[in-house]
C-alpha cells in the first residue's frame, strides 16, 4: 500500500496537503488503527504517518480509496505494481494486509518490495524511522523496538496477525552498505527483533 501511495505522490496524483474523508469502511477496519473519525478529513500525510507508524488499517484503506477511488480498484493497482517488481509469490486482496485466502506474500518479495521503496523513495523512507507521531491528541508508538536499540536501523515495518505471527522487515545503513532483513512467523514481539538484530 506504501509503493502505491508514493507513486501517487511521485506522479502527482496525490499530494500530501490533499484531504482525505474518512469512509464508514475506513473507519470500521479491524486491528490497528490509527483512530480517525468517519466524515472526517484527514490531510494524506496523516493518514501516511499512521498507515506507516502506528500501522492503522484504517487509514491504509482511507488512503487506498483516495487514490484508487476504491480499495477494490487500488488493489488491482497494488498487483500490478507487484508484477512490475517482479514479486513472483505475492498476491493482494486487501491494502491492510489483514488475513484473506488469496492475500499473500514471501519474504523474497517482500525484501524485493521493501529494497524499490528505500531505492525509489528516500524523500518518503524516511517516514520509516518515526519513532512515533501524535494525531487528535493521540500518541501513537512505533512497533518496531529496533528504532530504538540500533542507530543504524531506519526502518521498515512491523506486522502481526494470528495466522502469520510477528513479523519485521527491518533496514540498516551500516557505511556504504544497506542490509535488508525479513522476519516471518515469529511467536512475539521481542524475537522477531531478537531473529532481526
Amino acid at each position: 500500500t506504501a509503493y502505491g501511495v508514493f507513486k501517487a505522490l511521485v506522479e502527482n496524483r496525490l499530494q500530501l496537503t490533499d484531504q482525505v474523508t474518512i469512509s464508514e469502511h475506513a473507519w470500521r477496519a479491524e486491528g490497528s488503527r490509527t483512530f480517525v473519525r468517519v466524515g472526517t478529513s484527514v490531510p494524506a500525510e496523516v493518514l501516511i504517518k499512521g498507515m506507516i507508524v502506528q500501522s492503522g488499517n484504517d487509514a491504509a484503506i482511507a488512503l487506498a480509496e483516495k487514490i484508487g477511488g476504491t480499495e477494490d480498484a487500488f488493489v488491482q493497482m497494488m498487483n500490478a505494481y507487484a508484477k512490475q517488481l517482479g514479486l513472483r509469490n505475492t498476491h493482494f486482496t486487501n491494502s491492510s494486509g489483514l488475513p484473506d485466502p488469496g492475500h499473500f506474500s514471501s519474504a523474497r518479495d517482500i525484501a524485493l518490495l521493501s529494497r524499490a521503496i528505500v531505492r525509489e523513495f528516500p524523500e518518503y523512507y524516511k517516514w520509516y524511522s518515526l519513532r512515533e507521531f501524535v494525531w487528535n491528541d493521540i500518541r501513537q508508538q512505533n512497533r518496531n523496538g529496533l528504532l530504538a536499540r540500533d542507530p543504524t536501523v531506519d526502518g521498515i515495518k512491523t506486522g502481526h496477525t494470528d495466522n502469520a505471527g510477528y513479523c519485521l522487515v527491518s533496514s540498516a545503513k551500516r557505511a556504504e552498505m544497506r542490509l535488508i532483513s525479513v522476519v516471518l512467523g515469529s511467536a512475539s514481539m521481542k524475537s522477531r527483533e531478537v531473529s532481526s538484530a
